[in-house]
């Protein structure tokens, strides 16, 4: 029973270039959809009430509800709720209806239990981003919950991924909010001994079957100076039960002395609140079944807040899908071994390990504990120079299981290094595969001893027998040409892939690549596949940083792999170039590509000097770094300009 004629609003047009399985309406057949509706009339008499549209699909038990308003001025009202002119408080008064608490019928509530419902409140003009509002409200466990990430309207299969990571996105919230918490208790202890007195405090808390822990069983009884005491011994008796070299244990304890003179510490409840949090609500969460890096988020999160993860320290953690986009671009093999010269907290070896020991288990080749045995106690090697990351880095492996893997608390330029790999070299532990994301912006010097990426990749290719693998800043790729000439008389680049700008945000801002060697085998006259991937579907949140909220990252890295490996069929000149290097050339596809001119349209033009005049409000009000609603900045930048023959446009305060 329509009750409009759709074909009017440029909103239903929009909808129906989207990818959907079912039709949009603005009524339905579904029964039980249309007897919650039966009494969701908008003046609240208890009347049939319709939303302007619907989308059902009830064999993937989706519901879609969206309320249009044609002004964003009717987007939400302030203070009081008008669900008959405002798309906001339109939608969530339909919404409401589908809650068990509104719901009275035990077999409506039973059939809806397991659907995905979703309200959408549009207004404004569809067409023009800037002068529109979207608004995403999603049912979660009986509550309307906005998700303020999703500011456009997706397809059917995003809105259906919006489900499947509800959960990994309370999870990130969790983790967040408990990492912000530990780090205000521990405000007066220096930002880079958290992190070495958080892997202790982890360690203590280790539970695995057949052991005995003292120190969890016994904590929330003791005093504070009575739990300091005990931290070092508990994690000495833990690492040494899991085969950690009495070396490596030692520089996690010496990282602890501080603790018996902090006054803080030894007189408050600091710690055992501290234990108490890491034991409630983080370490139940490291045993829950998921594909999300759970662990990783955690000390990702920690670090974030306390300080340390920044790149002006050379400190620039990989995001977890990058560690996992590395070990697919290469052919790993079971007995592979792998070498991560500057490993941070793991997440290389880490994603390694995942990727070797699901291939042993899918493989039906003999002996699989053996394998399995010797992936974690030999075929691992990592080294780390700073102390905060190679504690990180021994918890990390150690709660997934592994405490055998050889990270070594070393410098990889310093002979220490040198002769570790000789002496591993002796005992057949030779590595195959390289895989770094080093230290950004050293300059080997007086001031700046680190030394450059350059140097990094450099050195891992000649310790590896098979491939390498870096992300690194773009300059990496095209100065020090007298190194990167010398690199390709022994070793082949296969790919270069250009990373989202923002890949690292919000920790820092860097422009990226990955590269790809085959290593022992001189370049020659090979092809170079260059890719650029533009956007890897993970939206950034003031919050939360990057995630997948749309689930988009999995389509995109199989699209990416296979366009790597057939790059004849898909090379475009612009975003994809199969391109033979002469000497000199520089590793980046913006020496190899053609000029796009194909968006140089009259939108893209207007769009542009759009972004420019908000950039230049925000600019001059210094408010470039404040996340702003859309009411609020449009308010902001009509201000601005409606004052601007008084200064002249683009003035500074200053003249």
């Amino acid at each position: 029973m329509p009750r409009k004629d759709r074909n009017d609003s440029a909103v239903y047009r929009h909808l129906l270039k989207l990818d959907y399985s079912e039709l949009w309406d603005n009524y339905t057949t579904n029964k039980e959809i249309r007897q919650v509706l039966s009494r969701a009339s908008k003046n609240d008499q208890g009347n049939e009430g319709f939303p302007d549209y619907l989308y059902v699909n009830a064999i993937k038990k989706l519901l879609i509800l969206a309320e249009v308003k044609p002004s964003i001025s009717q987007h939400i009202k302030q203070g009081s709720i008008d669900p008959e002119k405002y798309a906001v408080d339109g939608v969530k008064h339909y919404l409401k209806f589908l809650t068990p608490a509104k719901m009275s019928e035990d077999n409506l509530k039973e059939y809806f239990a397991s659907w995905k419902i979703v309200g959408l409140a549009v207004s404004g003009d569809i067409a023009d981003p800037y002068n529109r509002r979207i608004s995403t409200f999603v049912l979660s466990d009986g509550r309307i919950d906005e998700l303020r990430n999703v500011v456009d309207i997706l397809n059917e299969n995003e809105y259906l991924s919006l489900f499947e990571n509800i959960d990994e996105e309370q999870i990130i919230s969790d983790i967040s909010a408990t990492s912000k918490k530990i780090n205000k208790w521990l405000r007066s202890v220096d930002s880079q001994k958290r992190p070495v007195l958080l892997s202790a405090l982890m360690i203590c808390l280790f539970e695995v079957d057949g052991f005995q822990n003292d120190f969890r069983n016994g904590y929330s009884a003791w005093s504070a100076p009575t739990i300091i005491k005990n931290i070092p011994p508990t994690v000495k008796q833990i690492l040494a039960r899991e085969s950690i070299p009495t070396e490596k244990i030692e520089v996690i304890n010496a990282g602890l002395t501080f603790m018996e003179h902090d006054q803080d510490l030894n007189n408050t409840n600091v710690l055992k609140d501290i234990l108490n949090e890491l034991r409630d609500s983080v370490i139940p969460l490291f045993k829950r079944k998921s594909n999300y890096d759970i662990i990783g988020k955690f000390y990702e999160e920690f670090l974030r807040y306390a300080g340390v993860a920044n790149v002006k320290k050379g400190i620039v953690l990989t995001p977890r899908h990058i560690t996992s986009l590395f070990v697919e671009l290469i052919d790993l093999r079971v007995n592979d071994i792998i070498l991560d010269p500057a490993c941070g907290t793991g997440a290389f070896l880490i994603a390694a390990m995942n990727k070797l020991m699901d291939t042993i288990d899918k493989t039906p080749i003999p002996n699989k504990a053996t394998l399995t045995r010797n992936l974690k106690e030999r075929q691992l090697i990592g080294f780390e120079k700073n102390a905060t990351m190679f504690s990180l880095a021994i918890s990390n492996m150690l709660f997934r299981g592994d405490g055998k893997s050889r990270i070594f608390h070393c410098d990889y330029f310093s002979r220490n290094a040198d002769d570790i790999l000789d002496d591993l070299r002796q005992r057949g532990i030779v590595p195959t595969i390289g895989l770094i994301n080093p230290p950004y912006g050293g300059k080997d010097n007086g001031d700046n001893p680190t030394k450059k990426e350059i140097q990094f990749l450099t050195r891992m290719l000649d310790h590896v027998s098979r491939y390498g693998v870096i992300i690194a800043p773009l300059s990496t790729y095209f100065k020090d040409e007298s190194t990167r000439r010398s690199i390709l008389t022994k070793h082949t680049l296969r790919y270069v892939i250009n990373m989202p700008k923002d890949l690292f945000m919000p920790n820092a801002a860097t422009n990226t690549a990955i590269a790809v060697f085959e290593t022992n085998k001189p370049h020659g006259d090979q092809d170079v596949v260059f890719y650029d991937l533009k956007d890897d579907g993970f939206v950034l949140s003031k919050s939360k940083g990057r995630t997948d909220v749309y689930n988009k990252w999995s389509k995109i890295r199989i699209e990416l792999i296979e366009k790597l490996s057939n790059p004849g069929r898909y090379a475009d000149g612009i975003n994809l170039v199969k391109s033979r290097l002469n000497p000199g050339d520089e590793w980046v596809i913006q020496a190899h590509a053609k000029t796009d001119y194909s968006g140089l349209t009259e939108n893209a033009f207007i769009s542009s000097i759009k972004q420019y005049m908000i950039f230049q409000a925000k600019q001059q009000m210094n408010l470039l770094e404040e996340e702003l609603d859309e009411v609020t900045l449009l308010q902001i930048v009509s201000d601005y300009y409606s004052n601007s023959d008084e200064r002249g446009v683009g003035e500074t305060d200053g003249g």
